[in-house]
């Protein structure tokens, strides 16, 4: 068990509350920034990357048929694999919320598209139609995925939604209530939902942690946003498959926890860990624990912490997300010390290594409810500075080539690799260049973005080669320019066209006496 440290050097925050991480046969992908993508990564999923002691977001691409994925916060995911086939694991993805604070009640499926050699891995995402007793848009609940008798079902439960129609006025248009306690299970392949009530539960709750093993689901923890409370909460979801229609048993045990927005790690086969969480609304869970599941039963023990830092445990407020395993990306709101009141501080907490695949899975919404913690604003790519004490065993592709990219071509030039997206429709992995053609330094090279070029501009002095001057050299090349002698055009004047003269009659002596008679 080690916690290591992870500090922000860039002025932003992509990873805000309410994140989600993918573990695709150990590759890390991040889920769920805050605010709508940029250009570089239009549907906001991020490969991280730890490369000795740089922890990077890389742009993930997606395959051509897949569905158009919005960045969604505290959805519920979990992940299912075949037994027989190692390299089918999927991730499956219900509700949320998106920037504009709308409510998913979509169920898509996440899965690995290709990964070959040094390449950076393609996803490929497809939407479920679901049917029946479909659930309402909602987030902070949870999803379990069991099988048993040949039969796949996702288990859902929980949640917080806006109130319905008829009870949302214009004062409360904006606020949430726990859903009702229904269960409901979803086809994996056929997508037809059923709902399931559970008398025994009076309210709703949502921000608690999940398990599921066979075909059990065991539900801890968790909070009621109309009592305000967090009782210490134990459930036992029994789904019986071998009936003609799939039913469920809800069991209430006494051996639960006091915990809301926790994180669940896996450590072994059957052995899971609750790390963080809020006892009460003002105070932090600092304890651990560790979950065991047998056959029909479930332990719940007493872990040792991490050594956690004066920092973590000065803050109100922390987030995260389980990072596969047995790792956790721990998260906690910066202070008036650093540079900037939105950096935040970072940790992982790494809790051993899981040495072979199970049939037992685990789900939890993103740690803490955004509602409940200081908001940041929307971001780009960055990376992360660790202070480890190992070696730097980092992987260096495709960094020989672009170092030209990243210079600093001017006095206020802002490039930096970690936070740079595309401006330009022409670019992809490199910022574009265009050449100063600076008599007194014999050219540079400059950002056409650092000049404020627009992109007519840019492409207009690709095409014509005509010689640029930046902004810093601009009035200096020019001024010791000679100018060319421009020659004088000989420009002829435009000669009127003639006139011709009206036709006139010559008089002569016959015609008038010719006119003479006419007229007497």
């Amino acid at each position: 068990m080690s916690l290591q440290m992870v500090s922000d050097n860039s002025n932003t925050a992509l990873i805000a509350t309410g994140f989600s991480l993918f573990n695709f046969h150990g590759e890390i992908f991040l889920f769920g920034q805050k605010g709508w993508p940029r250009r570089s990564c239009s549907t906001g999923v991020f490969l991280l990357q730890l490369k000795g002691h740089v922890l990077k977001l890389k742009a993930v691409s997606f395959s051509p048929d897949s569905c158009y994925l919005p960045p969604l916060r505290c959805p519920a995911i979990t992940h299912h694999s075949d037994p027989s086939d190692s390299s089918s694991l999927l991730y499956f993805i219900h509700g949320g919320r998106d920037p504009n604070n709308d409510l998913s009640s979509v169920l898509y499926c996440m899965m690995v598209h290709s990964s070959t050699g040094n390449k950076r891995t393609s996803l490929r995402c497809i939407e479920r139609k679901l049917g029946g007793d479909v659930p309402q848009g909602r987030y902070g609940h949870t999803i379990n995925v069991i099988q048993n008798n040949g039969l796949t079902l996702g288990v859902l439960f929980g949640g917080r939604s806006y109130r319905p129609p008829g009870q949302r006025t214009t004062e409360n248009w904006n606020s949430v209530v726990d859903c009702a306690p229904r269960v409901f299970l979803i086809d994996i392949n056929t997508g037809h939902c059923t709902s399931h009530l559970t008398p025994e539960i009076e309210d709703g709750f949502s921000f608690h942690v999940s398990m599921a093993r066979m075909d059990t689901v065991y539900i801890l923890g968790g909070h009621s946003i109309g009592s305000n409370h967090r009782p210490a909460r134990l459930l036992s979801l029994k789904v019986d498959l071998l009936a003609t229609s799939p039913s469920v048993t809800c069991t209430i045990l006494n051996c639960g926890i006091a915990v809301s927005s926790a994180i669940v790690a896996q450590a072994s086969k059957d052995e899971f860990i609750i790390v963080g969480g809020y006892e009460s609304e003002s105070q932090k869970r600092m304890l651990c624990n560790t979950i065991i599941l047998d056959s029909n039963n479930i332990q719940i023990l007493e872990r040792e912490p991490p050594d956690w830092t004066s920092d973590i445990k000065a803050s109100k407020t922390w987030f995260g997300n389980n990072m596969g395993n047995g790792a956790v990306l721990i998260g906690i709101p910066g202070d008036s010390k650093r540079d900037t009141a939105e950096a935040n501080f970072f940790y992982i907490a790494n809790f051993g290594q899981l040495e072979e695949e199970s049939q037992v899975s685990c789900s939890q919404e993103s740690f803490t409810d955004p509602e409940e913690c200081s908001t940041f604003e929307d971001s780009e790519e960055f990376h992360f500075e660790v202070g480890a004490d190992g070696s730097d065993d980092a992987e260096n592709l495709d960094n020989g080539d672009e170092e030209g990219y990243w210079i600093k071509c001017s006095p206020n030039c802002n490039m930096n690799v970690n936070i740079w997206a595309p401006h330009y429709s022409t670019e992809l992995h490199k910022p574009a260049m265009i050449f100063c053609s600076s008599a007194r330094e014999d050219g540079h090279w400059v950002h056409a973005q650092c000049m404020d070029l627009a992109e007519s501009q840019l492409i207009q002095f690709s095409q014509e080669n005509t010689k640029y001057f930046c902004k810093e050299h601009l009035r200096i090349d020019r001024g010791i320019q000679t100018p060319q002698k421009k020659r004088q055009i000989k420009r002829t004047p435009i000669k009127l066209p003639r006139k011709k003269s009206p036709a006139t009659m010559k008089r002569t002596p016959m015609t008038k006496s010719f006119l003479k008679r006419l007229f007497d």
